[in-house]
């Protein structure tokens, strides 16, 4: 009984960074609970609204988008003071792997844009309509205050979300998109977008 009592649990093991980068990156890792797979690098980031937006209210499904409302938020749009904003993936390498994570981020465009894109989306044509010139409206780093950068949206086919590259270089993640982030910084942010239980799940 004494033994109980005084008995102190082990600390968890550390995982090699090598190893946390294998697990972000590998589609075929399977969650230690579960079983499932956990597709760590597969967008697990998704912010649920433009930034500022204190009070969003609840996603809607896309169709309900063309309703016109002055401010409305589904699952891939969104309207707000006149502003047109569409979900993207950020594509940032991971460090010393082949592979790269995808972080989910809001982006504007202008309400023209946004309307040829959703158009051409619902089509499976995006990727017709080339590089599309944006602002970031995602906080990265998460909770340092609102910066609104420059980028350009890159459609894809099929109806995929787009991918979003930051062209303004006084931006840190312009940088961490160039050359890439170590496994234990992305675990961070993760952590930072309320993903803690992936974060625990890959350090397991």
């Amino acid at each position: 009984m004494i033994r109980k009592l005084f008995r102190r649990d082990r600390p968890a093991p550390v995982v090699p960074e090598a190893e946390l980068a294998r697990r972000l990156v590998d589609p075929d890792y399977c969650s230690p609970n579960s079983g499932e797979p956990l597709r760590a690098a597969n967008g697990v980031v998704r912010p649920e609204a433009p930034f500022s937006w204190k009070n969003p209210p609840e996603a809607k499904e896309d169709e309900t988008f063309e309703l016109g409302y002055m401010e409305m938020l589904t699952d891939n749009y969104a309207r707000r003071d006149g502003i047109f904003f569409l979900r993207a993936y950020l594509p940032v390498p991971l460090k010393d792997t082949d592979g790269q994570v995808f972080i989910g981020i809001w982006c504007s465009l202008s309400s023209g844009h946004h309307a040829r894109f959703r158009s051409a989306q619902a089509r499976g044509e995006a990727d017709k309509l080339g590089e599309m010139s944006s602002w970031l409206y995602t906080q990265l780093p998460r909770l340092t205050g609102p910066l609104l950068t420059k980028g350009v949206l890159v459609p894809y086919s099929e109806g995929r979300t787009p991918f979003y590259w930051i062209t303004d270089e006084k931006h840190p993640f312009h940088t961490a998109q160039n050359e890439g982030m170590s496994a234990t910084d992305i675990l961070a942010l993760y952590e930072s977008f309320d993903c803690a239980d992936v974060v625990k799940q890959i350090k397991a």
